[in-house]
């Protein structure tokens, strides 16, 4: 009689489980930038759910192969943001969908986005140099792109740049002292 008792149990557990799975909806997903992405940059996908209730599995697939998963309950919070940097160029298909995570069952549903486009990075020009009119490069830039500008000798007065520099991906841009250029982020 026990084991009856257990199992019913464990049977009504599974049923409020699955209910609770049941009302929890993938309604949206983004992508920031929405265009113009280079490979290297951050992008956010946001996914939007709704009728939050109980715990449900959720995973954004971001179509080069790699993933992320988040179990959904409510005090998740809502929108979800996802961060991913794209190691190559080419055009990708990001899905966000309904996935057993751990234990939890799928939440309902999936939303993707066709054609999401990621740009080469602009490389360093290495020319002409990154650095602006009256300043130089301090030493070489770095083969991930990193580099320092200095002013130029017999310069006076050289201001540095009103906007960042554009930097190549996987760097950010800095300032420090008399110094400004891009460094390893």
């Amino acid at each position: 009689m026990n084991t009856r008792k257990h199992f019913i149990a464990i049977a009504l557990a599974g049923l409020f489980a699955a209910a609770a799975q049941a009302g929890t909806s993938v309604d949206k997903v983004t992508v920031t930038p929405a265009t113009g992405a280079k490979v290297g940059d951050k992008v956010k996908v946001t996914v939007e759910v709704s009728g939050v209730e109980g715990i449900c599995g959720l995973e954004v697939k971001y179509g080069d192969g790699s993933d992320d998963s988040v179990q959904v309950e409510s005090s998740t919070p809502n929108p979800i943001v996802f961060e991913h940097a794209y190691k190559k160029a080419g055009t990708y298909k990001i899905r966000a969908k309904g996935e057993r995570v751990k234990s939890a069952l799928g939440c309902i549903g999936k939303k993707s986005i066709e054609g999401y486009k990621v740009e080469a990075a602009k490389p360093v020009d290495k020319a002409a140099g990154p650095c602006p009119d009256g300043w130089t490069l301090k030493g070489k830039a770095a083969k991930d792109g990193a580099f320092s500008c200095m002013v130029k000798k017999g310069v006076k007065d050289a201001k540095k740049p009103e906007k960042p520099l554009d930097c190549p991906a996987g760097t950010s841009y800095f300032t420090k002292g008399k110094e400004f250029g891009c460094e390893k982020s």
